[in-house]
């Protein structure tokens, strides 16, 4: 009978090491290419412009003079310029369908300047914008233009 001659044991398990090495250095070089590249294609995605902008209202009234007077406050970190018009809805609760949707610079009497943060306006808008009669209560919501699911502040029954 005739001995073949075969690998030893010891370089069969070095060989085995060292070929799960490569496949591990392989797929690890792979992996760290693949999650910088998709990382770098989701930077876009994200609009960082807005991350900071909030608005709150106060103090809305309708005064002697039949007008709807109420504060908007920057309360957030980032400026709100006179370039991006806030939309001004008013919204009559006695009727319940008279709506107003329109930008704050055609509708309301104070001129709009923009906001920085910690400052507030005081608005005024005149009764012919009123949504429905002129009487009674009214929910006043205003949304930015720009960061319209950021900036938007509202409150409600304001008489």
């Amino acid at each position: 009978m005739k001995l073949k001659k075969a690998i030893s044991p010891l370089i069969a398990t070095i060989l085995l090491i060292v070929v799960a090495v490569a496949l591990i250095a392989i797929v690890v070089a792979w992996g760290k290419s693949f999650t910088t590249d998709s990382l770098s294609d989701a930077t876009g995605v994200v609009d960082t412009s807005c991350m900071g902008a909030a608005i709150q209202l106060s103090n809305c009234m309708i005064n002697d003079s039949n007008e709807l007077v109420f504060h908007v406050k920057n309360t957030g970190t980032v400026d709100i310029s006179a370039g991006d018009d806030l939309i001004l809805n008013i919204r009559n609760t006695s009727d319940g369908n008279s709506t107003l949707n329109l930008p704050l610079s055609k509708t309301a009497t104070t001129e709009w300047a923009g906001l920085t943060p910690g400052q507030t306006a005081l608005i005024t808008v005149d009764d012919a914008n009123f949504p429905g009669a002129a009487t009674g209560r009214y929910d006043v919501e205003v949304i930015s233009n720009y960061c319209a699911s950021d900036a938007v502040a509202q409150i409600k029954n304001c008489q």
